[in-house]
């Protein structure tokens, strides 16, 4: 063996640990950077603010209680605050008269019972005089309106707000379940909801910054691998048949293509993160605003789907996940390692029908291309979902404001797997090539 083809060997081999490191490095870090956001996104679900009847409790008691401090009679305002309580005033006079007379006059069909009732309207008409009590209506308006001005008057009316809002919350709306939020928040050591967005967030992007460069650096190295191990060698003379296909670069070659579907399959393809960046309502003139819901936020390798589709415990989707597996996972692996076994005839493996069904004839079962495809199909779809959907509720009112963020993204996994899909086909055609040439030996 020449020194030249040690070398070449040797830088490989190198190249083949080097990836295959760097690859498991990456491997631990997306999903560390995957549990991270999928904390971020829980924390700020949409469950814990804008479906959260304390939460809606707790800006309008906000609201209300700024536009009752902010309350004070005035020589402008005092004439309108009058005439409005002299309006319910007279109005409940109004109705108080109408309602005893029905209860007088309508007390039943036998004449004693009318009498009867004629001399309980006859004793009213007498003792209260209605007309007189409207004459005084401007009088008791204006001791109302002294009454509303005294800061007591106020603490009691805020107080029977307060009330009333928190009875009809508990009797109206079901007690959302905190305790996965308080597990989060105690694990991360957050004192608050905004100091764990601001951990979590910090640690992501942190997190995030090299794995640009693992990924890259993954590619890299498999390819000078593949262009190493595939670029032609110097021949003894210009009539000699080229150098045999050695088993050392193909298994290099094999385990490089098995290295990125390791890394497609064990990290998230496709991050789905769908959320309402602002809604903000206004009440009595003031804005009621929250942000950063989250309506759903999903981060799934192949094996998270189909391990999810598993513990469902139906038939239909546990054959869904095994079908996702089968043809997408373990078929195109399989390939590989036949394609190889077949190729050099190990221990005469090459009669066996197992290897020529997966060296020769399983590409039209193999489904990682089309896997790819529907990944990226998926991408588009979600693609300003969101948006779309509460276009109409921006519509609807001028008093509400919605601004949306689609955060659906392709993760690194989907760009390793679709890595492991283009290197796979290529080694197949090189060795289909080698093997019509007449060098399966």
């Amino acid at each position: 063996m020449s020194s030249t083809l040690i070398i070449r060997r040797a830088l490989a081999l190198l190249l083949f640990t080097a990836a295959l490191a760097l690859t498991v490095h990456l491997i631990l870090d997306l999903n560390r950077v995957k549990a991270l956001k999928t904390d971020l996104g829980e924390i700020n679900h949409v469950r814990y603010g804008l479906l959260d009847a304390d939460q809606w409790l707790g800006r309008i008691a906000a609201v209300l209680e700024r536009r009752i401090n902010g309350f004070e009679l005035t020589e402008s305002n005092r004439p309108q605050i009058k005439q409005a309580v002299e309006r319910v005033l007279n109005t409940l006079l109004l109705e108080v008269e109408r309602s005893l007379r029905r209860h007088n006059l309508n007390n039943g069909g036998s004449v004693v019972d009318q009498l009867k009732g004629l001399v309980q309207q006859g004793l009213q008409d007498l003792l209260i005089d209605f007309d007189r009590l409207r004459a005084k209506v401007p009088d008791y308006a204006q001791r109302v309106v002294e009454e509303l001005s005294k800061p007591e008057a106020k603490r009691e009316i805020k107080a029977q707000l307060m009330a009333f809002m928190q009875n009809t919350a508990a009797a109206g709306f079901a007690k959302t379940d905190r305790s996965r939020l308080a597990a989060l928040m105690a694990a991360h050591a957050c004192a608050d909801l905004a100091a764990c967005n601001q951990t979590l967030e910090a640690q992501v992007a942190a997190a995030r910054r090299p794995i640009l460069y693992q990924v890259l650096g993954v590619f890299a190295l498999v390819g000078v691998l593949f262009g190493l191990c595939l670029a032609p060698r110097a021949r003894a003379a210009a009539y000699a048949p080229p150098p045999a296909f050695d088993p050392f670069r193909l298994v290099l070659l094999t385990g490089a293509t098995l290295i990125l579907l390791a890394g497609g399959i064990l990290t998230p393809m496709i991050e789905i993160d769908a959320r309402i960046t602002g809604l903000t309502i206004e009440l009595l003139g003031e804005p009621v605003t929250f942000t950063n819901q989250v309506l759903y936020f999903q981060s799934k390798s192949i094996f998270d789907v189909a391990s999810i589709l598993m513990r469902t415990g139906t038939a239909d989707l546990i054959l869904v996940a095994v079908l996702i597996v089968v043809f997408s996972v373990v078929f195109p692996a399989l390939k590989v390692i036949a394609t190889w076994l077949y190729f050099y005839d190990y221990r005469g493996l090459r009669r066996a029908p197992s290897v020529r069904f997966f060296a020769l004839r399983s590409g039209k079962w193999s489904m990682a291309d089309v896997l790819v495809v529907a990944i990226f199909m998926a991408y588009i779809g979600f693609s300003g979902l969101v948006g779309s959907e509460l276009s109409d509720l921006r519509q609807a009112s001028t008093a509400v404001e919605v601004l949306t963020t689609n955060g659906t993204s392709l993760a690194p996994g989907f760009y390793l797997f679709l890595g492991f899909v283009l290197a796979s086909l290529w080694l197949s055609s090189i060795l289909a090539d080698r093997l019509g040439e007449g060098h399966a030996t």
